[in-house]
Formats: C-alpha cells, sequence, structure tokens
C-alpha cells in the first residue's frame, strides 16, 4: 500500500512540474513577444534578468523530472525542491505580469 501511495505522489510531483514547465515556456513566449520589447535600459534589465531567471528555473524543473523519472531518489528527497521550484515560478510569474504592466504604460 505505501508503495503505492508514494508512487501516485511521485506521478503528482511529476505532473506538477510538467505543467510548471509549460507555463515557463509560455512566460518565456510573453517576454519574446513584440509587445514586451523594453523602451527604456531599465526595462532592458529587468526583462534580461526575468529572462535568466527562467532559464535558471526551466534547467532545474528538468533536472528534477529527469531524476524523479529515473526513479533515482525517493520522492521525499524532492518535495522541498519541488515547493522551491513553485515558489520561484510564481515569484515569477509576478515579475513578468509588473514587467508587462510597465511596459504597456510607458
Amino acid at each position: 500500500m505505501e508503495a503505492v501511495v508514494k508512487t501516485i505522489e511521485q506521478n503528482a510531483l511529476v505532473l506538477r512540474l510538467e505543467r510548471n514547465q509549460r507555463e515557463v515556456g509560455q512566460l518565456k513566449n510573453k517576454l519574446n513577444s513584440y509587445v514586451c520589447e523594453p523602451k527604456t535600459y531599465s526595462f532592458y534589465e529587468r526583462i534580461e534578468s526575468l529572462k535568466h531567471r527562467l532559464e535558471n528555473l526551466s534547467s532545474a524543473n528538468n533536472e528534477i523530472l529527469r531524476t524523479l523519472k529515473e526513479k533515482k531518489k525517493s520522492v521525499e528527497d524532492y518535495v522541498e525542491s519541488v515547493r522551491k521550484q513553485l515558489n520561484e515560478f510564481h515569484e515569477l510569474q509576478q515579475g513578468v505580469a509588473d514587467y508587462v504592466k510597465g511596459v504597456r504604460s510607458c
């Protein structure tokens, strides 16, 4: 029974990270769109920082997903890492929304 619960937990983590990875791709596409062209140097710095952070998040997500799918470590080893990834994603999502709002108001 315990093995079944762990498998379900692992599948849920993998699904959440995969969904998160798709959303990261959408944020990258949004930042690369014409609407988000930086109009000042300050906006240029912000967009570059956001892009860099999204790239790092995407790489970390892929590494965790790969390891979970290969079942190299137990789910418990990654619960905190996944929680941090999701928190970072939400911060980046808000940062992108703030950036887009700022660029559009210029």
